[in-house]
């Protein structure tokens, strides 16, 4: 929606709805979890992620009819998102003098994505009264305690992902003690993790994302293969020869 060329936008929504022949189009990945969060607060004792219906049709049908994706449209989108990133950029460049100083009076700095994710998930950390109790108090009037976030991300991997994408882009831009200089896996590239857990194979064209979700992926023991296209494409061929 926010490709400005038409042409470009053309060819990606009919390969869209070539894709559509074989498969279902499902929610945005924070669509997915508001679904999730409120089925989890309405009946807890009944919850099943699996259960929770993320089948999108409106997006299905826009991709056949395309009567709401325009230029204007697209344009307003771009500028959206541009904004969105820079705002996610900022606010996890931010935390990094804060912690220096930290690391600098003793601190042990954690070397490893696992490592500081343990560290969060000990009593009290962010994992659970941070980012999981502000994702959820988002879509909800009554404000969880920490076991009620426990319990959750333990029985909705989507909302867990979630939880693990914020960290991640915490971890890379804050924690580690040399940044890379090279490209990070931005905001949404972190955030198509909310769907790992509904894929047997997540394929995916960009480098820094592969190594991401693949480190995010091994910390939520996910079953979930995630290929590169280069790997996926080879497969193919190697089975139709």
């Amino acid at each position: 929606m926010a490709t400005t060329k038409p042409d470009k936008r053309r060819q990606l929504l009919d390969t869209c709805q070539r894709l559509l022949a074989s498969g279902d189009c499902i929610d945005p990945f924070n669509w997915i979890v508001e679904k999730h969060i409120r089925a989890f607060h309405q009946n807890p004792e009944e919850y099943d992620w699996k259960r929770v219906d993320v089948h999108c049709c409106e997006i299905e049908q826009e991709v056949v009819r395309r009567t709401l994706i325009n230029d204007e449209l697209a344009r307003l989108e771009r500028e959206s998102a541009t904004e969105t990133k820079q705002s996610f950029e900022d606010i996890f460049c931010s935390m990094r003098p804060a912690f220096d100083e930290v690391f600098s009076r003793g601190s042990e700095r954690p070397v490893t994505f696992a490592e500081f994710v343990e560290i969060l998930q000990r009593p009290g950390g962010a994992i659970w009264t941070g980012y999981g109790r502000n994702f959820y108090a988002r879509n909800v009037a009554a404000e969880p305690d920490e076991a009620k976030i426990r319990d959750f991300a333990g029985r909705c991997p989507p909302f867990l992902m979630m939880i693990l994408a914020a960290a991640k882009a915490q971890y890379e831009r804050a924690i580690v003690e040399t940044p890379r200089r090279r490209k990070r896996a931005g905001r949404v590239d972190l955030l198509m993790s909310v769907y790992l857990p509904y894929c047997r194979v997540f394929v995916t064209n960009d480098d820094d994302q592969e190594l991401c979700l693949r480190e995010m992926a091994e910390v939520a023991d996910l079953e979930t293969e995630i290929l590169s296209y280069e790997d996926f494409r080879s497969s193919l061929l190697a089975v139709g020869s």
